[in-house]
C-alpha cells in the first residue's frame, strides 16, 4: 500500500515539477517579448519625400534624414512635425501589434498603446 502512495506521490510531484518548468520558460519568454517592445521603432517618410524620421515605441526620435533637396524654412519644419508624429505613432501601433501577440487584445498595455496612437 505504501508503495502505491509513493508512486502517487512521486507522480504529482513530477506534475508540479512539469508545471513550474512550464511556468518559468513561459515568464522567461514574456519578459523576452516584453525587452523586444521597448525598441521597437518605425521610419515614416513624408509624404512629398523631403524626410525620414525614425522613433521608438516611447516617442524618442533616433534618426532624421533630410532629403539633398528639402529646402530650409517652415514648410519643411510643419512637414518635419507631422513626419515625427506619425513615425511615433507607426512605431506604438508597431508594439501593440507586437503585445496584442504576447498578451491578448485586451491587455491593458494594447490598449494604451492604442490610445495614446490616437493622439
Amino acid at each position: 500500500m505504501s508503495t502505491d502512495i509513493d508512486t502517487r506521490l512521486e507522480a504529482a510531484r513530477a506534475r508540479l515539477d512539469a508545471q513550474l518548468a512550464a511556468a518559468r520558460e513561459a515568464r522567461a519568454d514574456l519578459d523576452s517579448g516584453l525587452e523586444q517592445l521597448r525598441t521597437i521603432t518605425a521610419t515614416v517618410r513624408s509624404e512629398r519625400g523631403e524626410c525620414a524620421v525614425t522613433a521608438g515605441v516611447e516617442g524618442a526620435v533616433t534618426a532624421i534624414q533630410l532629403d539633398s533637396d528639402a529646402e530650409a524654412g517652415p514648410a519643411l519644419a510643419a512637414t518635419l512635425t507631422r513626419t515625427i508624429a506619425r513615425a511615433q505613432a507607426a512605431a506604438r501601433e508597431a508594439a501593440a501589434t507586437r503585445a496584442a501577440t504576447l498578451l491578448g487584445e485586451s491587455s491593458p498595455i494594447v490598449a494604451q498603446l492604442r490610445q495614446h496612437g490616437g493622439r
